[in-house]
Parts: C-alpha cells; structure tokens; sequence
C-alpha cells in the first residue's frame, strides 16, 4: 500500500486566459507552487481532487495546498480500500472513517493514538469542504443531494455553525460546517514562549552531539574510510542548529520564512546591519521581503555562521559530485537546501533527546517568545513616556504598538497580534520595574551562547594542550553559574508548575 498518496510538484503554470489583440495574443497565466498531485491507493491519479486543487489555489498560501492534500489523503485512502464513489458516500462512511482515524495506532508509538480529537475533527472539515466542491462543480443534478443540511435531506448531513471566533478582514461573522461524526473539540492549552532552561538545555545537546565520543561506535565506523568528511558534518551541523535557535530567538521569524533567506542577500551584513527575511503567508508568487535591522554583535553572529556554511561547502565541493548548495541558508548534510519541515523535525528530536519528550516544544514557541518580549518591551516604554496606566490605555494605543511589532514579524493586519496583549499584561506584571529587562535578557543569551561556544572550542584542544583545556574548562563553567544565578533575577521561575517570565 502507498504510504502517502501525493507528491509535491515543485510549480506548474496553468493558462487561464487569452485575449486577442491587434498588436497580438496575449495569455494570462497562474504559476502554483508547491502543487500536490493525489492519487488513489492504487496509483490512478484522483482527478477530482487535483481538480480541487487547483480550484482554490488563489486562496492558498505557502504549504497550505500540501497540507490540504495531506488531510483529503485519509478520505481517497478511505473511498479506493473500500471500492467507494464519492458521490455514493453517506453518513454511515463519515462514521466508519471518523472511528478509523480515532482507533489508528502510532507507528513511532503504537501505544498511542496516531492522532488527537482535534486532527480527526480538521481531517474530516476538509473532507466536508471538499464535498461541498464536488457536489457544486462536478456532481450532475441527483434527486437526493451528496452534501447539506438537514433540510435537503442530503447523503450526508452536516450542521452550518457560526464562528465565534474569528471574523473576515472586511468583518463579516464567518461560518463553518460540522458532522455529528466528528468527536468532540479538546480543549487545548494556548502556546507559550518557550522557556529559557529549556532552551540551554537543548544548546548543551547540540554542543555534546558534535563530539566524536558522544556518538556511537556504528555510526563512526561509517566514516572510517574519511574522518575528515565526518568531522566537517559535525562541525556544520552543530553551527547550523545553533544559529537556527539564534535566528528563531532573536527575529521570531518563521521556518519557512528561514529556510528561503537568500546568502547572497547578507555577504556584507556586517555593513548592512539588515536581514532580508521573505515573507510568507501572504497571496503572493514571490515573498516579499522585509528588512530587520540588527546591531553589529549580532550581526557577527550571521557572518560566522555563513563563515562555517561556506568552510563546509569547499569540503562538500571535492567530496560531492555535482554538488548544488544553491543560495539558502541551510543546508543538509548532503549539501542540498534544506526544507521547513525537515529542521521542524530535527528540532523536535533535540527537545525530546533533551530530556523533553512529554513536553509541548516546537520551533513556533520561539515565535511566541519574541512577539511577547517585544509586546512587553514596548507596553513599558508606551506606560513610561505616555504616563498611563493599563485602565488608560485605548484601542487605538495598542494598535499603534502592534503595528510597529507586525513590521518586524511579518503579520500581515496588527490585528492578528492582538491575543499577545493579555499575555504581555500577566507577564509584564511580573516583570515589574526592571529597567532594559529585554536588553539585558538578549544580552545574556547570547553570553550563554557564546560561552557553549568557547567550551566547544576548548574541548577540541586535544591532548597536546590537555592544561590548558581543564583551565578554561573551569573558568567557563564558573561563569555559567554566575550568569545563570543573576538570571533568575530577569528570568524565569517555577510557580506551580508553570514557566512565568521574568
């Protein structure tokens, strides 16, 4: 059986109209990218469904399309095992595919579901959405409707409700579709900045998975015809996971948005003092890109990594054939640009191998933690020149505040920031009269940062300066603990259980 039943075809170009001039033709065109071809389990390609696709590509943006397909995978998979048309699906089907996604096991897991409520409720609303597409452009016109209401006395029933929650850009109250086969919402707890032990610690990880003898027997054994190759890819890999977590801490930027950051585009950043982030999540062929202006330390910091990327190509260059780094800042270890969703995961495997497997971690906290900081850093220095209170403040205060933030975010309306101003608030207030908090928590990060660094490069002494190494080895650890111990001042406690910044 195919495991996934689509591919992802880098762009395709689809002609949508033509008019005739007397200086010529003229046709328009739509370029998609990221276009997923489905099939049915048994290889045919699913028409309808690409179809689909590309009905609502205008309305998609980055990966959505792919993760549309992803979730209608379940209910082509469900139709071709079961030798079912889509237009002879009825309720009974929506109930057995509902307990078939709730009852399957983890692979990694198998004592675990292999998904939650709320993934088998967004499984089976794009389920209901496309049906409610074929039912319109595709099914001829049947006594008894595929899709609806109760009303039309449909095949398949479902419930029109209102969203309480969100509202279209022009404001209208928006409504979505529900099926009385969908298991009930859990409630979920809303994401929180990751917090900064957890972030050490995963740094400690990275610097001890560099290390020759951290890794095991078998796998060096691999290399042992060219130990030069292994030594570079841990090299490179250690530089590019650490400034992955600098980059995600210090700009909130989004994976997706990292992984398309041009090289070319930052040669001179010691100069420029800007990144260049694409912006995604935006109706647009090409991101646009918005400038984030850094200070010169951290602007070092760019430049060293882009140092170590460009030390571990000329190694790649004799060793690879063929090899085509193209100009992204990341790379994998065959040299290749590497995709969101690949460092999303090997994120994932640094927390769990951190010691936190059973804990919510993921690359979009780091986002959380910056939007918060800067909410924060900039309600203080609203609350400082203006003289207001909380109670004080207006509608339009805030806004002007989310604004300035959404520059540098990337948000598309101020508007969607707005769930940071309550979070900034119960923060803020424990944060108290700190002056140049924000400053001085950047500031000690990057020491942290810069300390792992030292102790990586006194490891890599060798023997022959075996004092030397045991020196600094001392030395750094003695100022961790300084540095550790004047940050509980600004930084994060323990109160019942919970991370509460400081």
């Amino acid at each position: 059986m195919i495991f996934q039943l689509f591919h992802v075809m880098p762009s395709i170009t689809l002609v949508h109209s033509g008019v005739k001039h007397k200086d010529g033709n003229f046709i328009t065109s739509q370029i998609i990218t990221n276009f997923p071809f489905l099939y049915w389990p048994s290889g045919k390609p699913c028409e309808p469904a690409n179809m689909y696709f590309l009905d609502i590509a205008h309305e998609a943006t980055g990966n959505s399309l792919r993760t549309y397909a992803s979730k209608l995978s379940h209910l082509i998979r469900y139709c071709g095992e079961n030798n079912i048309s889509i237009e002879s699906l009825t309720d009974q089907n929506i109930y057995s595919l509902s307990e078939k996604l709730q009852k399957e096991k983890s692979k990694r897991k198998p004592i675990e579901r292999a998904r939650n409520d709320n993934t088998v409720r967004s499984i089976l609303s794009q389920a209901i959405k496309f049906l409610q597409w074929y039912q319109k452009n595709i099914m001829l016109l049947l006594p008894t409707p595929l899709i609806g209401e109760k009303n039309v006395s449909p095949q398949i029933t479902v419930e029109r409700v209102k969203n309480n929650m969100t509202r279209s850009k022009a404001g209208h109250v928006e409504y979505y579709y529900t099926h009385s086969a969908m298991p009930t919402s859990e409630s979920k707890d809303p994401k929180r900045p990751i917090a900064l032990p957890i972030i050490e610690d995963i740094q400690r990880f990275i610097n001890r998975q560099s290390l020759m003898g951290e890794r095991s027997k078998r796998f060096v054994q691999r290399y042992r015809d060219d130990p030069t190759l292994l030594e570079a890819q841990l090299e490179y890999i250690r530089a590019r996971r650490h400034f992955m977590i600098w980059m995600m801490s210090h700009t909130g930027l989004r994976p997706s948005e990292l992984v398309e950051m041009s090289v070319k585009a930052h040669e001179n950043i010691l100069t420029t003092r800007t990144l260049k982030i694409p912006t995604k999540k935006r109706r647009k062929k090409i991101a646009p890109i918005r400038s984030f202006p850094i200070v010169l330390n951290a602007a070092s910091v760019v430049h060293r990594y882009l140092i170590s990327r460009k030390t571990y190509c000329a190694i790649l260059k004799d060793k690879v054939d063929e090899l085509k780094p193209n100009d992204c800042f990341f790379l994998t270890l065959e040299g290749k640009p590497i995709e969101a969703s690949s460092l999303e995961k090997d994120f994932e495997r640094l927390a769990n191998r951190s010691g936190y497997k059973d804990v919510q971690v993921c690359l979009s906290m780091f986002r959380h933690r910056f939007i918060t900081y800067e909410v924060i850093a900039h309600l203080k220095e609203f609350i400082n020149t203006s003289g207001k209170s909380r109670q004080m403040m207006t509608d339009i205060d805030y806004e002007s505040i989310l604004k300035r933030i959404s520059a540098k975010t990337g948000h598309g309306s101020p508007k969607s920031l707005w769930n940071y101003i309550d979070l900034a608030w119960e923060e803020l207030n424990v944060w108290g009269s700190i002056d140049k908090a924000i400053a001085r928590l950047h500031a000690a990060d990057q020491l942290f940062s810069d300390l792992l660094a030292l102790q990586h490069e006194t490891i890599n002494l060798g023997n022959r300066q075996a004092n030397r190494k045991i020196s600094l080895q001392l030395i750094t650890d003695r100022i961790g603990e300084i540095i550790s111990t004047a940050k509980q001042e600004i930084e994060v406690h323990q109160i019942h259980g919970k991370h509460i910044y400081k």
